[in-house]
């Protein structure tokens, strides 16, 4: 799968980038904010993003909302270690919600959920 991960933490980025290239996914982008999102949503048009909530200029709830608008077969994954729901986040359009801290192979279950979908 093609994933864009968007999180406004370096280290996290980094650690989602190698968790995916294990599972044996391909990163097309990463993201710093929901703005940013959007821009190389509509640059590299991958299959999944990784959302983390609590970001720069956009939270990511918001920029769920607006790809599933403009895209409504975007597949995001909300990753949140805060107070989100699997309801706020389904509400903004994601298609599933995963709790930090998590293990790689539930994330790796979530996304293979969705490779079908």
């Amino acid at each position: 799968m093609r994933i864009l991960i968007a999180d406004d933490t370096a280290s996290v980025c980094f650690a989602l980038r190698l968790a995916m290239e294990y599972l044996g996914h391909e990163v097309v982008a990463t993201a710093t904010d929901g703005e940013d999102a959007l821009q190389q949503y509509d640059r590299v048009h991958p299959e999944i993003v990784l959302m983390d909530v609590r970001m720069p200029l956009m939270d990511g709830l918001t920029c769920t909302a607006r790809l599933s608008k403009q895209d409504p077969n975007s597949k995001v994954v909300i990753i949140t270690g805060g107070r989100t729901t699997q309801k706020d986040a389904v509400n903004a359009g994601a298609r599933a919600l995963v709790e930090k801290p998590f293990g790689i192979h539930e994330l790796g279950a979530v996304i293979h959920s969705l490779e079908a979908a």
